[in-house]
């Protein structure tokens, strides 16, 4: 049998941790499982190498940054590679590039093209554990690349993929909950999930699990599980290709996304070209759009789009920087607000939502800003300070 492992920052914090991961594995390996265990940088290790960045340079470039960073997990996956060889255990640690994994030139946040397990594989059939360190990759010119935010959870969910084989993701939650418990005591830890609901609740604020991770699990049906790292028995969430839901539950959740941003462009000419400078803009910073308005008065159109407080700053940035021989138009920026977002797969079939959601917002006097609806989903974002009072009241209206 053939499975991998993720282990998150936090698993790793520490050496003793390491070596608890390390006996984990050993057992399964002992047992005649063919184990890949895919690793974070340990505990803070990201954020002090920023930190040492920024004190050499207060804008350090992303190639730099993307080599600097990745050495953090080569440094994990080298010590959970020693700590198994102390148990009598032949392991072998990969890096990205190692373990095969292709990308394009992104960097911060490059996306996979093309995975090589072949080397991989080998070790495996030579009866090793290989232990692959997660959120890098390299380009085809051979730069150094890193995945982006909870990018080790894609590395292991395309491992898994590669070889056709489960992957369960170790954290330091327990479960997929219906809400942050930290901000809703009550939430309740959810057995199973669906793809469609967890990559929604993933995008939109969810820190469990990282989007894409979600995306690749469902894309080539790999079987997913989100537990609390080395919980004795299996009491987590199970992400699945079906989720069966009540008629009396049309909410599965609530993500919460906090350091948002509503980013509104000035009144322009309403013609195609608008749309098409104003996107043009925002596709060259690199900036994903989670909510777009567009208002047409008088024959003037006026976009605004929701993203987060960090690429806003990127965007006025870019705009100061522009070139063109036009000026920059001139935004007018709303920053630090809180999305919210109710998932549910039982909102496809449901009317009403909306409507409950809304009143209970009114209810509370809680004012809400730009607002969007998928088929699952409805989101909107708040002033932060109203951020608990709005969570648990929904959460309450749909007994979450």
């Amino acid at each position: 049998m053939r499975l991998v492992h993720k282990y998150g920052g936090s698993s790793v914090a520490t050496t003793e941790k390491i070596m608890a991961i390390a006996r984990r594995a050993a057992e399964l390996r002992r047992q005649g499982t063919n184990l890949v265990v895919v690793c974070s940088a340990m505990g803070k290790t990201t954020n002090g190498l920023i930190a040492l960045a920024k004190k050499v340079n207060p804008a350090p470039s992303k190639r730099e940054m993307d080599a600097l960073l990745s050495t953090g997990e080569v440094q994990t996956v080298s010590l959970m590679a020693m700590a198994l060889q102390s148990l009598g255990v032949d392991a072998i640690s990969m890096t990205g590039f190692q373990s095969g994994f292709i990308t394009n030139d992104v960097h911060s946040k490059a996306f996979i093209k093309e995975i090589n397990t072949q080397r991989l594989e080998q070790y495996l059939a030579e009866g090793k554990v290989v232990v692959a360190a997660g959120f890098q990759g390299i380009t085809e010119d051979g730069h150094i690349t890193t995945l982006g935010r909870g990018g080790s959870d894609t590395t292991a969910v395309a491992i898994a993929a590669k070889l056709g084989c489960p992957c369960e993701i170790y954290t330091d939650v327990d479960a997929v909950y219906t809400v942050d418990p930290r901000i809703y005591p009550a939430a309740r830890a959810l057995k199973t999930i669906s793809y469609e609901e967890m990559m929604e609740m993933a995008s939109l604020g969810a820190g469990v699990l990282e989007t894409r991770s979600v995306e690749l699990a469902k894309k080539y049906g790999v079987s997913l599980y989100l537990g609390r790292t080395l919980e004795p028995e299996k009491k987590g969430t199970t992400v699945m290709s079906q989720q069966v839901f009540f008629e009396d539950m049309p909410v599965t959740g609530i993500s919460i996304k906090e350091h948002c941003a509503i980013v509104a462009f000035p009144p322009m000419d309403y013609n195609a070209s608008s749309a098409a400078s104003i996107f043009s803009l925002i596709a060259g910073a690199n900036i994903n759009l989670d909510m777009i308005n567009q208002n047409i008065i008088d024959g003037k159109v006026a976009f605004s789009f929701s993203c987060s407080d960090e690429q806003a700053l990127e965007l006025e940035q870019q705009l100061k920087q522009s070139e063109a021989p036009a000026p920059a138009p001139a935004l007018q920026i709303r920053r630090d607000l809180t999305q919210l977002s109710l998932v549910g797969v039982g909102m496809a079939t449901h009317t009403g939502v909306a409507v409950r959601v809304f009143q209970t917002l009114a209810r509370c006097q809680i004012p809400y800003y730009q607002i969007t609806t998928s088929e699952i989903s409805i989101s909107f974002t708040i002033d932060k300070e109203n951020k608990e009072k709005a969570v648990q009241a929904l959460a309450e209206e749909f007994n979450l």
